[in-house]
């Protein structure tokens, strides 16, 4: 009987509660904060009314129907690997990509494309030349290596497609869609067109120099140039920074008096830079903040990306073992030791780096320093890091899983 008791008496107590005090200044914010909402509220409105009219040309049956049909290849690529192989139609050139998880495989003749459980989820009928497949986020792309044309997919379907007048020297292609090309020119050595993830013309950069390589960030708010020039019978390379849309660069660097190869943006805002004789990471302002010197050996195979940079470099006896350095985002080594194996290819994914001999692919952790090792068939092999644990192995009509769990 004593419980129902103390509830009576807790409402009975409730029921008879003085009412509190009230305070006119409390009062008085209460109200001005109530308008405040009330003002967000017609703001957020006209913000989604005017975005509407502003892109009404955006708004269609067809665009929903592609965002939630290319939404759900999204989902879907972040499932784990169901196959030990796919297999796609063989051409006579072709590039592979990694895209979203899946593989990108791009012939002359055709464009596929598989998710992450191996699904085919697009075969596009194409007729390029030297095709050449990039691609992250947003859209993947296909462009021919010294042609004209190129073409923007997503996880399911054709995009876009694109024709420059000069011969594409080569691209990138951003997270948030955002890409560019670099072309010949009759007035230039090099242009660079850079464009929004809306397919329209953002900027132009016009090099007297031979543009070697291009890279946009993963936000697609900077960009790297870098360029090779020939100046008193040597190569001279410079890195430029832009903000994306800007004619003004951030930071002009002189690299150094030797052939620029590739750039890269790093997860930390730092910029690595692969040159004949060394690799070389600068900050977002251009400060050098490390380089690492090839001292005459010769670089077998080199991967720049977000997590750092991988280099493995051979001395001219063939005798002697390969030297392998990982480096991270920071340009700060992980990692230099000699190698027992004669690399051919290599690859990186997070901790993991594979590396690519004959008759074998050994999976390098980078926590443990520990080397594991995979009998496989290497013969014309292309090798792709899928993650920590799976790499791919592709060849003319097949790719196959590798896995170290």
């Amino acid at each position: 009987m004593k419980k129902p008791q103390l509830l009576f008496w807790r409402k009975k107590k409730n029921a008879h509660m003085e009412e509190a005090p009230q305070n006119e200044y409390y009062e008085s914010v209460s109200a001005n904060l109530g308008i405040f909402q009330v003002i967000l509220y017609f703001s957020l409105f006209a913000f989604v009314v005017l975005s509407f009219f502003s892109n009404t040309r955006l708004i269609t049956y067809q665009n929903f129907y592609y965002f939630f049909k290319d939404l759900n290849a999204s989902v879907e690529s972040s499932e784990t690997y169901g196959s030990d192989s796919v297999t796609y139609p063989s051409n006579p050139q072709q590039s592979f990509s990694l895209y979203r998880k899946g593989l990108a495989v791009a012939g002359n003749k055709s464009v596929s494309v598989f998710t992450a459980t191996g699904k085919q989820a697009l075969s596009k009928i194409v007729n390029y030349q030297n095709p050449t497949a990039v691609g992250t986020g947003k859209y993947l792309m296909v462009y021919e290596m010294g042609g004209t044309h190129y073409s923007l997919y997503n996880s399911y379907t054709q995009v876009h497609t694109g024709k420059t007048e000069k011969p594409i020297l080569g691209a990138t292609v951003s997270d948030s869609g955002m890409y560019a090309l670099i072309t010949l020119s009759d007035e230039y050595s090099t242009v660079v067109w850079l464009y929004d993830s809306h397919f329209s013309l953002l900027s132009r950069y016009n090099k007297t120099g031979y543009v070697m390589d291009v890279e946009l960030d993963g936000e697609g708010e900077r960009i790297a140039l870098l360029t090779s020039a020939m100046k008193n019978g040597l190569y001279q390379t410079r890195l430029e920074l832009y903000k994306t849309g800007k004619k003004e660069s951030e930071a002009e660097i002189h690299v150094g008096d030797t052939v620029g190869l590739s750039c890269a943006f790093t997860s930390s805002g730092a910029v690595s830079v692969l040159s004949g004789d060394a690799i070389r990471f600068y900050s977002s302002g251009g400060a050098l903040l490390s380089s690492f010197s090839f001292d005459g050996l010769q670089m077998a195979d080199a991967e720049l990306d977000e997590d750092g940079a991988t280099v493995c470099l051979k001395p001219p006896s063939a005798s002697s073992s390969p030297l392998l350095v990982v480096f991270d985002k920071n340009g700060k080594t992980l990692y230099q030791e000699y190698t027992q194996t004669d690399v051919e290819a290599l690859s990186r994914e997070g901790n993991s780096v594979y590396l690519l001999s004959y008759g074998v692919l050994e999976r390098l952790n980078l926590r443990t320093k520990q080397i594991s090792k995979k009998a496989c068939n290497t013969d014309q092999r292309i090798l792709l890091a899928v993650n920590e644990d799976e790499a791919l192995l592709c060849s003319s009509q097949k790719a196959e899983y590798i896995r170290f769990r």
